[in-house]
C-alpha cells in the first residue's frame, strides 16, 4: 500500500543567515547565508541517501525559497557525463491551475532533444516542468525548456525552448514573454560528481515570477525533483527519494505504486513551519538542551511504526543515521561527538516527518 509520506520545506538557519542584507542569488548553488526562513532564504526541502543507479552522479537535496516577488528552487546535484546530454527536471504544481490529475500519464514534451519528453505517472496534479540539459564534461553549454501542462494532455504538449546558457552557474534569462515562465532566470553550476555538487551546494538554480505562476501568500506549491539520463529516463534520483530504490525508474515512471509522496509543499509565505510544528507536537518530539556539547533526542512512536532518525547539516549532508527500523513507544537517544555547529535532526514516522533545529556548542 503506498504511503503518504508529508514532506515539505523546513527552516535551517545559522547565524549568518539572520542578516538584514541577506538574499538569494541566482548562482547554480546555495550558500549557508541563504539558508534560513523567512524571505530571502532558502529552506531544506529534501535529501537523498544511499546508493545513486548513476553511480557517482546524481541529486543530493532539494530546497524551496522566496522573496517578495519571486520562488526560487534549487536542486543540488551532478549531472554531466562524459559524452551524453543528461539532464536534472523539476515538475510543479501551482493553485488556481488546472494541470494533469494525479494518476493520469503525462503525453511528454514534443521536443525530441529535451528530457522533458519522457512520460512519467505522477501522484499529483501537474501543471509544469522545467530542466536543464547538460552537455558534455568538456562542452560549456547548458539547455533551458519548460512545458505547460495546462493546456492539455491529449498529444505531446510544446516544449518551449529557453536558450542555452553556460555551465558556470551564470544566471541565464528565459526568453519567454508570457506564461507562467515570464521573467524566468536559470543557472546551472557544475561539479565532478554528486559528492563535489554536496560540498560546494552547486546544481540547478532557477528563479520564477510568482505573479506570473499567479501564487500569492498562503499558497501551497508542490515540488519534484528528478535527475534524468540522455533521452529522459529516470535514474533512482529523485526528490523525495523513493526508499530502497536502487535501480532507474525509467521513461514511464509510474510513481503512484511507489512507497512514498513523490513531491514536496512549500507553503507560499510561510514555509512549512507550522505543519512540522504539528507533527512535533503529535509525535512529542523534542531535542533538548539546545543549545548543547551534547543533546537527548526524545519522541513515542505509536503502534508498530517505520521510524528513521537522522541528523544532517546545513547543506543537507547525513552526518549521522540513528535509526532506520520499526519501533513502538517512547524513544530516547542521545546526541553527542559531533562537531561544533547548527545541525537538523529529521524524523520520520509512518507518513509523518518532522525536524528540530539544533546547535551544538
Amino acid at each position: 500500500m503506498k504511503k503518504l509520506l508529508t514532506l515539505a520545506a523546513v527552516g535551517v538557519l545559522g547565524a549568518s543567515a539572520l542578516t538584514a542584507q541577506a538574499q538569494i542569488t541566482v548562482d547554480g548553488k546555495v550558500s549557508a547565508s541563504e539558508i534560513g526562513t523567512g524571505l530571502n532564504h532558502y529552506q531544506l526541502v529534501s535529501t537523498y541517501a544511499g546508493t545513486h543507479s548513476a553511480g557517482t552522479l546524481g541529486l543530493q537535496s532539494l530546497y524551496i525559497g522566496e522573496s517578495a516577488t519571486k520562488l526560487y528552487i534549487m536542486v543540488v546535484g551532478a549531472a554531466e557525463t562524459a559524452d551524453n546530454y543528461p539532464g536534472i527536471v523539476v515538475y510543479l504544481n501551482v493553485p488556481g491551475k488546472t494541470g494533469v490529475p494525479a494518476g493520469t500519464q503525462l503525453k511528454g514534451g514534443a521536443d525530441g532533444q529535451s528530457p522533458l519528453k519522457h512520460t512519467p505517472t505522477m501522484d499529483f496534479e501537474t501543471d509544469y516542468g522545467f530542466r536543464v540539459t547538460t552537455s558534455p564534461a568538456n562542452m560549456t553549454p547548458a539547455y533551458f525548456s519548460f512545458v505547460d501542462y495546462t493546456n492539455g494532455n491529449t498529444a505531446q504538449v510544446p516544449d518551449s525552448y529557453q536558450g542555452e546558457g553556460v555551465k558556470t552557474g551564470t544566471a541565464h534569462n528565459g526568453t519567454a514573454t508570457s506564461g507562467p515562465f515570464m521573467g524566468a532566470r536559470y543557472s546551472y553550476l557544475s561539479s565532478a560528481n554528486v559528492t563535489a555538487a554536496t560540498a560546494a551546494g552547486s546544481g540547478f538554480e532557477v528563479e520564477l515570477d510568482k505573479t506570473a505562476l499567479g501564487i500569492v501568500d498562503g499558497n501551497a506549491v508542490n515540488v519534484m525533483a528528478a535527475y534524468v539520463k540522455d533521452g529522459g529516463a529516470f535514474t533512482s534520483d529523485v526528490l523525495p527519494q523513493v526508499v530502497g530504490q536502487l535501480t532507474d525508474l525509467g521513461s514511464s515512471a509510474d510513481f503512484n505504486t511507489l512507497a512514498g509522496k513523490q513531491y514536496a509543499t512549500y507553503i507560499v509565505g510561510t514555509g512549512v513551519q507550522a505543519s512540522r510544528a504539528e507533527v512535533a507536537r503529535t509525535l512529542g518530539f523534542g531535542v533538548y538542551p539546545n543549545p548543547a556539547r551534547e543533546a537527548k533526542i526524545v519522541y513515542t512512536v505509536n503502534g508498530r511504526q517505520d521510524v528513521a532518525l537522522e541528523v544532517v547539516n546545513l547543506l543537507g549532508q547525513r552526518v549521522r543515521s540513528l535509526s532506520s527500523a520499526k519501533q513502538a513507544g517512547r524513544q530516547e537517544y542521545q546526541l553527542s561527538d559531533l562537531q561544533a555547529g547548527t545541525y537538523l535532526v529529521k524524523l520520520r514516522v509512518g507518513d509523518q516527518l518532522t525536524s528540530q533545529k539544533v546547535i551544538i556548542n
